[in-house]
């Protein structure tokens, strides 16, 4: 019978053979953080040698120092450990969203009702002059979370945008987290704020004494930068989306230059009709979301594509 070279103890039953160290072990100590392994098959060259290099080569490993290995054992079960944590949450994670609420079902119901609620009270929900002049400080935090148009139509588009990229936010929010959607959904949401001040400023100083009024919300910004976000992983490739269970199928640039064109042709040509640049302030600020996602993919995952 062989016997458990960690413990001593006697195996009845087919022993394991370590792949590491060569080492015979029970089931109890098969594994190579559970017998101290020295993992010395691993680290031994393959490369074939002549009967005097193989000597020079055992007589090295003779003399190898037994105080640096098990230095060198922690250092692969921590970093074993790290990997071991990072995937069980990942894991965890997922089974979590698809067991509940999903924080993209709450992201889009928020921007629902408030957006509903912004087509009422514009002034007090959406960013404009009021934001800065009557000292409107909340309308920072809550004009992330809204869409305005006149009337209806408005909603009624953003409902037909999510029903397209629902899925690709989902895939957001199980691929890299519940915080990362959110921080990507509001630093895109910043970043159109930005473009929209910079665009109403100038417009501001040439119009005074007179106020430049014109509220906006930032959720058709934010969105556009969740979406855009995932198409530059599959910039040339084909993507798959759902309309009303209708499969449709379009390259990723091509989707990327879609949202572009839909936000700067309209206003564009508004501009050229009335000469107002404030027309500008409906369409242009919403492109800030693509920008804000691009910046994000750029410096942090271009190199995982």
């Amino acid at each position: 019978m062989p016997f458990c070279e960690y413990c001593g103890k006697e195996i009845g039953f087919l022993p394991f053979q370590c792949k590491y160290c060569g080492g015979v072990f029970c089931k109890e100590h098969r594994l190579p953080e559970n017998h101290e392994c020295t993992f010395e098959r691993k680290h031994r060259p393959t490369v074939p040698t002549s009967s005097r290099g193989e000597k020079r080569e055992k007589e090295r490993y003779l003399f190898v120092s037994t105080r640096e290995e098990p230095k060198k054992v922690k250092k692969f079960l921590k970093k074993q450990n790290k990997q071991r944590d990072r995937a069980k949450k990942l894991f965890e994670s997922g089974i979590s969203g698809y067991g509940g609420t999903s924080i993209t079902t709450y992201l889009i119901i928020t921007i629902f009702v408030a957006s509903i609620v912004g087509s009422i009270i514009p002034e007090f929900l959406c960013l404009s002059s009021s934001s800065f002049f009557n000292l409107y400080i909340w309308t920072f935090f809550t004009a992330p979370f809204v869409t305005i148009s006149e009337g209806f139509f408005g909603i009624f588009f953003l409902l037909i945008i999510i029903l397209l990229f629902y899925n690709i936010i989902r895939i957001i929010e199980l691929r890299f987290g519940n915080k990362f959607l959110i921080t990507l959904y509001l630093f895109s949401a910043f970043l159109t704020a930005l473009i929209y001040i910079l665009i109403w400023l100038p417009i501001q100083l040439v119009n005074l004494p007179n106020l430049v009024y014109l509220p906006v919300g930032l959720a058709f910004g934010g969105l556009l930068g969740v979406i855009s976000f995932m198409i530059y992983f599959s910039f040339e490739r084909e993507m798959t989306f759902l309309l009303m269970f209708i499969p449709i199928r379009v390259k990723g640039k091509i989707i990327l230059l879609l949202l572009i064109l839909f936000r700067l042709v309209p206003g564009l040509l508004l501009f050229l009709l009335y000469l107002d640049p404030i027309v500008l302030l409906y369409y242009l600020p919403d492109l800030g979301g693509i920008l804000a996602s691009y910046l994000i993919f750029r410096y942090k995952f271009r190199y995982i594509r």
